[in-house]
């Protein structure tokens, strides 16, 4: 056991693949990404349903180096018609940052206060 840490409880060996073009299956997965290192488990995520790919999986690689390598060679890359988006497992989604939609941020969003005594009153 000269590896530490590796196998799916290891977040930063855990990579999730997605736009995997539908005819992939855990052999392609395993060939895609096999050169990167030695990888302990992966799997392209099916309907329980019908058994056709949701176009995603996951790749467990022995080291975390493995799996940095795999990020930084495949994500984005096109293949079969399709980009593929390669990240940690446990990473968010998107890149985030800036303000929500809409503009203005939460504090301001009540406008400016109106004139002290509401106006005046005519007759």
């Amino acid at each position: 056991t000269h590896v530490r840490g590796g196998g799916e409880d290891a977040p930063d060996c855990n990579v999730y693949v997605g736009g995997l073009a539908p005819h992939v299956d855990d052999g392609v997965l395993r060939q895609m990404f096999g050169q990167f290192g030695d990888i302990s488990n992966c799997n392209v995520i099916r309907d329980k349903m019908s058994g056709q790919s949701k176009c995603f999986g996951f790749v467990v690689f022995m080291a975390p180096h493995f799996a940095q390598a795999a990020i930084q060679h495949m994500n984005n890359q096109f293949i079969d018609g399709k980009t593929l988006q390669v990240r940690l497992k446990n990473q968010e989604r998107g890149g985030g940052g800036g303000p929500p939609p809409g503009g203005a941020p939460p504090w301001a969003r009540g406008g400016p206060p109106g004139p002290p005594g509401g106006g005046g009153g005519g007759k």
